[in-house]
């Protein structure tokens, strides 16, 4: 039942009974609820998972063992619960391999492929750069830089020809559009990068390197200058992604040859979950089996009582069932013994062995096997001409 309630600042709520605000109100509570379930009940590998805390709750294990007074179904419940979780951690476990494997045939010969190709290229630029630098007697290197088809061998000069070139240029954000030259065998470009809006200076061979351009001249020089050196740096960065490239192969062929860390967990509870499997079937068979027996045992009673009896020897049987029981206490008295008082009854009256035993095994409440009556009628006394 929900009420207005004045609570403070003059605010209305709904309180339902026992003063809360929730207690009537479970949809809310539901919806909340499905939220939290929807994450975990999923095909896909549940990023959350739950478990049962509270000690004094029962699974649904513990809840049909109790039901049945069967405790394998309990553990067989119990291990396909474990089961399913290494399931899931099999399943985690098969695709980083998978991934890992497709890394290792293709993700990583392709890199390494790229790196060895480009560290070639690059220690052709280096070779090229040696071949083209001048060294002269007293150690020094020898400047020397082709810019727009004129060659300098003063920096000081190179520096100014920039400078001149940037004072001319008629386009602010390119101010070095239309140089081009050469340096040290490599040659000079410029590009305009559009997605910064700036002016690139392109030094290239077999591989291109690329600084922004500046309006002071010296720094274009010197940026020109840098990346030529620049070369050697690459080469040694280029041989060390190689090598983590090959480490990064070993390691993964290494783990690749692990096992699923709960391999043996998991094969011994699937063996057991098997076992109790077919346990749990032949105790269903047997369950079944005396379901089948007991609904027998009512079936003949009733005809015994309430049927007609077809031959002389079923008349004889219905009548020392009549005498001797009524129709509840034969249903919770019969037994093996009742059965061998019968039978000596009907050997006494003469009934040949095969009448006998037809009788028995249609009727008989206990519902005997064949064995079982013709050891009776062989262990009966003052047997007739008949039965011997």
């Amino acid at each position: 039942m929900l009420e207005p309630y004045e609570g403070k600042l003059s605010r209305t709520v709904l309180r339902g009974e026992r003063s809360s605000n929730t207690s009537a109100l479970p949809d809310q509570i539901l919806e909340n609820k499905q939220r939290f379930i929807s994450q975990i009940m999923t095909s896909k590998t549940p990023v959350r998972s739950a478990d049962d805390v509270d000690e004094a709750t029962l699974s649904y294990a513990e809840i049909k063992a109790i039901a049945t007074g069967n405790p394998l179904i309990k553990e067989k419940m119990d291990i396909d619960v474990k089961l399913e979780r290494i399931k899931i951690a099999l399943s985690e476990f098969l695709k980083s391999h998978e991934t890992l494997e497709h890394k290792i045939k293709q993700t990583y010969p392709r890199h390494l492929q790229e790196a060895q190709t480009m560290l070639e290229n690059i220690k052709s630029d280096i070779e090229t750069v040696n071949q083209n630098t001048v060294v002269e007697s007293d150690g020094k290197e020898k400047f020397s830089i082709m810019l727009n088809n004129q060659t300098f061998t003063d920096k000081k000069a190179a520096v100014a020809f920039i400078a001149d070139f940037i004072k001319n240029s008629k386009n602010s954000s390119c101010p070095l559009l239309g140089l081009t030259g050469e340096y040290k065998g490599l040659r000079i470009s410029t590009n305009y990068d559009y997605s910064l809006s700036r002016e690139e200076i392109l030094l290239s061979g077999k591989v291109t390197s690329k600084k922004y351009s500046s309006t002071i001249a010296g720094d274009n020089i010197n940026r020109i200058i840098e990346m030529a050196k620049g070369r050697t740096k690459s080469a040694e960065i280029k041989q060390q992604e190689i090598d983590e490239i090959n480490e990064h192969i070993q390691a993964g062929m290494a783990e690749l040859t692990q096992p699923f860390p709960q391999q043996e967990e998991y094969e011994k509870l699937s063996l057991r979950s098997t076992e109790l499997t077919a346990l749990l079937n032949q105790d269903a068979e047997v369950t079944k089996d005396k379901a089948d027996v007991e609904s027998e045992k009512n079936h003949r009673i009733y005809t015994i009582f309430n049927g007609v009896a077809e031959t002389v020897c079923e008349v004889q049987f219905f009548n020392f069932v009549k005498d001797n029981f009524d129709e509840s206490s034969t249903r919770a008295s019969w037994s093996s013994d009742s059965d061998a008082e019968a039978i000596q009854s009907l050997v006494n009256y003469g009934f040949s062995k095969e009448v006998i035993s037809d009788t028995i095994l249609k009727f008989s409440p206990s519902v005997p096997s064949k064995e079982n009556v013709y050891d009776i009628i062989n262990n009966c006394t003052h047997q007739a001409a008949a039965c011997r």
